[in-house]
């Protein structure tokens, strides 16, 4: 067990970091309480968007008595250590597909991973989330890989132990998956019908675009036909999901900027919700987005956005995640200083039981923070410190600071003014639709309230 220590101390964030940020929609002014994500209408601006001084200081005195006792800012200034509450356990080292911009290179990450997990190694990591999780939250535990479904056999054996080693202890314990869902049998379908998962189906677009970055390693047409398999051992699950909630993700290249397009394919084959990931970094030619693609990547989105925001009037759901949380995050005032869980409430294992802070940084030793007998409190709080939104000098002086939180710490490297600048005119967008949403249809947070995006 970790060995425990005095409370990492605060890192409060710089004296010219703004506390407020206006901004307009068209319903009128409002601005965002930026500590505790808070937004509220401005009654009296000029309204025609344009900056009103006098209406500037009132915004700050606000904002000033507001946060008069700090405790919004005070709480986002902690490095908070906790147990971990979810892990992921990298069960295969190897996949049928062979991706052109896969972050694991298959699983193997470049060696780090050479074996598939065993099964006394799933159990290990299983037994330690179990004894550290707070009893009273749920616990995930979610599988990756390469391709889980090449180890379906260990998929299969760990949910059957966790769930009745969970019943055991009165705990409450849920399942995630991402798979290219190629290999799907009807036994896998009933075992993620039978259980809460949360299933992450990769499926990049219409058949061209998914099978040019997702072939087969080997097969018919120089691995074509992945799309097609896809297809097929989805269609089963989708129209009789049971407790499983499914949710299609595609990674964008600068190769394909054409979301709607990339939505209305993967629609197309049965998902009712789709979320899009840009690429920021992969191999060399994979397609990673560059400076000049970050403008092209976000009207792309937007527009979408809007078409999909004008089915509300009709009763239509929500089918664009991206929009959808961001708009759930806004309503319940989402605010923190890490993008993610990573090495504080989520932790993933490599196939030989150690833990890291992240999936994606299997074999990396600055992200190790120890195994299933035990994590390294200090690795993790140095880790926590590093990667707190306060010591990002990029970062911690934008008002989107709570919001974002700097992005993937994978990717931070790959940050640039430019893809910055996608994410503020993005949440931007959100905010403003959130308050137009909010002034003509204030019952669509109530009727969301139950359902869930990934």
């Amino acid at each position: 067990m970790e060995r425990l220590t005095d409370p990492p101390a605060p890192l409060p964030a710089p004296p010219d970091a703004p506390l407020v940020r206006r901004f307009r929609s068209r319903v009128g002014d409002h601005v965002l309480l930026v500590p505790g994500s808070r937004i509220y209408d401005l009654a009296g601006a000029d309204g025609n968007g344009e900056p009103d001084e006098e209406i500037d200081r009132l915004v700050s005195a606000v904002a000033d008595t507001l946060l008069l006792d700090g405790a919004a800012a005070g709480s986002l200034s902690q490095v908070v250590v906790p147990a971990p509450q979810s892990i992921s356990l990298n069960v295969s080292s190897s996949c049928n597909l062979a991706c052109s911009y896969c972050y694991a290179a298959r699983g193997g990450f470049e060696g780090a991973q050479p074996k598939p997990m065993r099964w006394e190694t799933a159990r290990a990591a299983i037994d330690q989330l179990l004894a550290a999780a707070d009893a009273d939250a749920p616990l995930t535990i979610g599988f990756l890989g390469g391709e889980p479904f090449v180890n379906r056999n260990l998929v299969h054996q760990a949910v059957a132990y966790a769930t009745d080693a969970g019943k055991r202890a009165g705990l409450d314990v849920r399942f995630s998956v991402t798979t290219n869902a190629t290999l799907l049998d009807g036994d896998d379908r009933q075992l993620l019908r039978s259980h809460p998962f949360a299933v992450t189906v990769s499926v990049d677009g219409d058949a061209p675009t998914h099978e040019r970055l997702r072939p087969f390693v080997r097969g018919p047409g120089n691995g074509a036909g992945s799309h097609a398999r896809l297809r097929e051992a989805i269609a089963p699950l989708l129209a009789a999901p049971g407790q499983a909630h499914i949710a299609a993700r595609a990674t964008i290249t600068r190769m394909q900027l054409d979301l709607p397009r990339a939505f209305d394919a993967i629609l197309s084959l049965g998902f009712e919700e789709v979320g899009f990931a840009p690429l920021r970094r992969g191999p060399e030619g994979s397609g990673a987005l560059q400076d000049a693609d970050w403008p092209v990547y976000l009207r792309s989105l937007s527009d979408l956005a809007r078409r999909e925001l004008a089915r509300i009037p009709a009763g239509g759901a929500l089918r664009l995640t991206n929009l959808a949380v961001a708009l759930k995050q806004l309503h319940r005032g989402a605010s923190s200083p890490y993008p993610c869980g990573a090495g504080g409430g989520y932790h993933s294992v490599a196939a030989n039981g150690d833990w890291y802070t992240c999936h994606r940084a299997i074999g990396n030793a600055d992200f190790k923070v120890g195994d299933s007998n035990g994590l390294e409190r200090e690795r993790r709080t140095r880790f926590l410190q590093q990667r707190h939104v306060h010591a990002q000098t990029q970062c911690a002086s934008c008002w989107a600071r709570y919001l974002c939180a700097g992005g993937c710490h994978q990717e931070a490297a790959q940050r640039t003014e430019a893809s910055c600048d996608f994410i503020r005119n993005w949440l931007e967008f959100c905010l403003a639709a959130y308050c137009e949403l909010g002034t003509s249809h204030p019952d669509w947070f109530d009727a969301c309230a139950s359902t869930s995006h990934t």
